[in-house]
């Protein structure tokens, strides 16, 4: 099954980069999962009747630790803009599909089955992944560019990098870390071990500091795929035949026989809910997506809706054949064999809103998939 996290309109991937919207503090932490959603819930309806800062509240009844909570807020700012949370990478550089399964984006098997057709076929696991629709190539394109900034040996303050992470925890100083680095030059050792043998912390701060540096980053990976563009631009020059992809797209057509797989035209990446949203009870987003869907099962396939959280309770789609409600524990709509041509969808939404919604930007809260139906 294929997944992609779908959110506000994107015109074109030049805008990109350039345009800032601030995530919520709540967003951060439950796609981090610092905290559950129904945690968080239960404290939002709490606080409109106070007023009061969400993270202090967090902090009071426990569901956050005060030092996690000043890590996470080290970086909220820079989630704003999709250049800004590029440029939090560092850390050991990690594996592609494993970035993408850290940002929920992919499961284990559908990677497993990424890399079974790039076996056969000899491409790159990017080029695999997205001829199986389980990402866009803007997707593609922002995570190699996270891939490739972890390899920076000197990022700015403020990156996801161990002892930037401690430093912004206050589990130790900015003085402390610079001695902690200026020994690491010498020695093979690793920064975290220098300042345990430094004594400027435990190890068991250390492994606060560890995962809190692994929640981080799931974190800021699932902001950068709701910041990613549908699509990068690509040069209009024309591009040279290659004598090998008749060959490859042989293969490649071979591998996916038995598979539905679905492509990303044109999607949004953000929900934007104001006062009279909230006072109306819902939200409707024509056009909200335009998705192509390859498949050869004659049985036909399932298209999986799941992942409706808060601020959302219900969705009603329209454009797979007839309206369909969507509840928060998930649905799918059947459709039938169309041939092996790829056929084109446009799909539009009435989002409920949840009694305790509240006016701001959230990241898309629905969660797509097509799933090609098994006759037994």
């Amino acid at each position: 099954m294929n997944s992609v996290y779908m959110g506000t309109l994107q015109k074109n991937s030049s805008d990109c980069s350039l345009r800032r919207s601030k995530r919520l503090l709540g967003q951060i932490l439950t796609d981090g999962d610092f905290i559950r959603y129904d945690d968080l819930d239960r404290v939002l309806k709490d606080q409109k009747k106070t007023n009061r800062m969400l993270g202090e509240m967090l902090v009071e009844i426990g569901l956050i630790d005060s030092l996690d909570l000043k890590a996470v807020l080290s970086v909220s700012e820079s989630l704003a803009s999709l250049d800004e949370a590029l440029n939090l990478a560092a850390g050991v550089r990690r594996h592609l599909g494993e970035l993408f399964i850290q940002a929920k984006h992919m499961t284990a098997e559908q990677l497993d089955l990424a890399l079974q057709v790039q076996k056969r076929t000899g491409q790159k696991l990017g080029e695999v992944m997205i001829d199986l629709g389980f990402v866009t190539d803007g997707e593609l394109d922002a995570v190699l560019k996270f891939q490739q900034n972890q390899a920076i040996e000197e990022p700015a303050p403020g990156s996801l990098r161990l002892g930037e992470i401690l430093v912004a925890a206050h589990f130790i100083s900015r003085t402390q870390l610079k001695d902690a680095l200026s020994r690491q030059k010498a020695s093979e050792k690793k920064i975290g071990e220098i300042l345990v043998e430094e004594g400027y912390i435990s190890h068991h701060e250390l492994l606060r500091g560890l995962n809190l540096q692994g929640r981080l980053l799931t974190a800021v990976l699932v902001a950068i795929l709701s910041l990613a563009p549908a699509s990068k631009i690509y040069s209009a020059e024309p591009v040279p035949p290659d004598v090998s992809a008749g060959t490859a797209a042989t293969k490649i057509t071979e591998s996916l026989q038995t598979h539905t797989s679905m492509k990303i035209v044109y999607q949004t990446t953000e929900l934007v809910l104001n006062n009279t949203d909230i006072i109306r009870g819902y939200v409707d987003i024509p056009l909200g997506a335009h998705i192509e869907i390859q498949n050869n099962n004659l049985a036909g396939y399932l298209v999986v809706f799941a992942g409706l959280r808060n601020p959302v309770k219900e969705v009603i789609i329209q454009g797979l054949g007839k309206e369909a409600l969507i509840k928060s524990d998930g649905g799918w709509i059947a459709q039938p064999y169309h041939g092996r041509d790829p056929l084109t969808v446009e799909l539009s939404y009435r989002f409920i809103l949840s009694e305790n919604a509240q006016p701001g930007t959230y990241i898309w809260p629905l969660k797509i998939s097509v799933s090609p139906i098994i006759q037994v």
